[in-house]
């Protein structure tokens, strides 16, 4: 039994986490990105320097995998807000030309003034009324919707009671009369559909704004009976039409998600090695420049091993390639074992070419979880079709050395070249990396001997 490293044993307290990196393939909708921290040493404890330092961190461009309910909740909660914002405005003009045209705001300039300030008073509140941050709880896109709402109401109310008003002044079908009825009939239609996405709601904004008018007129001692009852018809085809308002608002949104969860899956499987679970090449080169820049800016020490499989041709000529897939399969999964911080990073590059990231990691700690793996890969075979696979492989290793590392290929040929010198030396061993003259140094797809 092999005993992992104390550099692995648990997370420090300091962690700061990144969504950046797919790990293992996991089934279902579960999650794509793996917490990603490299500043998790043991001396850096200052938050505001972690979180500025984080913040130099780029997501790669890559769909992360959509939870439903939260893309939900901001959809309708933004929708709601710009929708929100129109009502006030049309208020306002429905009001202007009613005063307008009756000649209200000279005789009662006063109690004319008061419906055209409300509105303008609400719009204000709306507008300031900003839905919660992307990312806040379902209880606060929750909260907010119910304020939100109330803001609406409190619009649907202050317009119901003017055409009602409008109507008991004038006792017959004018002209006034006729505008307000028919700019409460154009409200009523507007919010049937801007607000089907809340059809509980929007039935209670429908029946503020249309019923009183329709009460008023279909009083006997006025002359609006038709209207009224006209108004009373159509508030009812307004509440039935409204399901399928709702209806289809709500296969828009579904739509949605299922097209941005389709291609986070693309993004998904195009960072994923499928063979093994683990982060596929274009997954570490992103991760290793973003990981190496890092570093070196903020002259931490960064660790990457690089390991290759020893004779991995002749386990694919005796045990054929079905073998050979379980082999690194079984690699992958001992590596999981051994890596466990969520900072360290493993990928598989190629055939039998592997590599770990390892933030925060000197090169003494990089090599003695290197000789661990190393042993404990010798110790425990792979199992397939009731054989036993014994595995070894070869470990180059190197830290981020800023003064000769022009760049993260720099510091990649260094460790490709260990590793590659790891082979030479009769291979099941671990060697580190040395500073090299460029014209030593290899191309970074070097595919070193098996």
């Amino acid at each position: 039994m092999v005993k992992l490293h104390p550099h692995n044993d648990a997370l420090p307290d300091c962690h700061t986490k990144l969504a950046f990196i797919s790990g293992p393939v996991y089934d279902g909708q579960e999650t794509l990105l793996r917490a990603w921290s490299t500043l998790c040493h043991r001396g850096h404890t200052d938050k505001k320097s972690m979180t500025e330092s984080a913040a130099h961190l780029t997501t790669p461009p890559m769909a992360p995998l959509l939870e439903a309910s939260a893309y939900r909740n901001k959809r309708t909660s933004e929708d709601l807000y710009k929708r929100a914002l129109i009502g006030p405005v049309f208020y306002l003009l429905g009001c202007v030309l009613i005063l307008a045209i009756a000649g209200y705001h000279h005789r009662w300039p006063l109690y004319s003034a008061l419906p055209i300030a409300a509105f303008l008073l609400l719009w204000v509140l709306r507008y300031r009324h900003r839905p919660p941050a992307p990312g806040a709880s379902a209880e606060a896109y929750t909260l907010w919707k119910r304020e939100q709402w109330f803001l609406l109401h409190l619009g649907s109310v202050v317009w119901g009671v003017i055409p009602a008003i409008v109507g008991w002044m004038q006792m017959r079908p004018d002209s006034t009369v006729m505008v307000a009825a028919i700019a409460t009939v154009a409200f009523g239609t507007a919010a049937s559909q801007a607000f089907a996405l809340h059809p509980a709601q929007a039935r209670i904004t429908i029946l503020v704004l249309m019923l009183p008018a329709a009460a008023v007129f279909a009083l006997p001692q006025l002359d609006l009976a038709s209207t009224g009852i006209t108004l009373f018809i159509y508030t009812f085809y307004l509440m039935a039409n409204l399901k399928r308002s709702a209806s289809e608002y709500a296969q828009q949104v579904d739509t949605e998600i299922d097209l941005i969860s389709s291609r986070a899956e693309v993004a998904r499987v195009s960072l994923t090695d499928t063979l093994t679970g683990l982060p596929n090449r274009l997954s570490y080169e992103r991760a290793w420049e973003q990981a190496w820049n890092l570093a070196v800016r903020n002259q931490e020490t960064l660790s990457l091993l690089m390991l290759d499989l020893d004779h991995f041709k002749q386990i694919n000529d005796t045990y054929g390639h079905q073998g050979g897939d379980a082999c690194l399969r079984h690699f992958a999964e001992l590596l999981r074992r051994f890596m466990r911080r969520d900072s360290d990073i493993i990928a598989r590059i190629g055939g039998e070419e592997f590599v770990v990231i390892l933030p925060a990691t000197t090169a003494g700690d990089a090599r003695a979880m290197a000789e661990q793996l190393r042993v404990a890969l010798t110790e425990s075979p792979c199992s397939f079709e009731g054989a036993a696979i014994a595995m070894t492989v070869s470990i180059g290793l190197g830290c981020v050395e800023p003064g000769t590392d022009a760049d993260p290929a720099a510091t990649f040929r260094r460790v490709d070249l260990a590793c590659y010198e790891a082979k030479g030396a009769g291979r099941n061993c671990v060697m580190a990396a040395r500073p090299i003259s460029p014209a030593r140094n290899l191309s970074p797809g070097l595919a070193t001997s098996s």
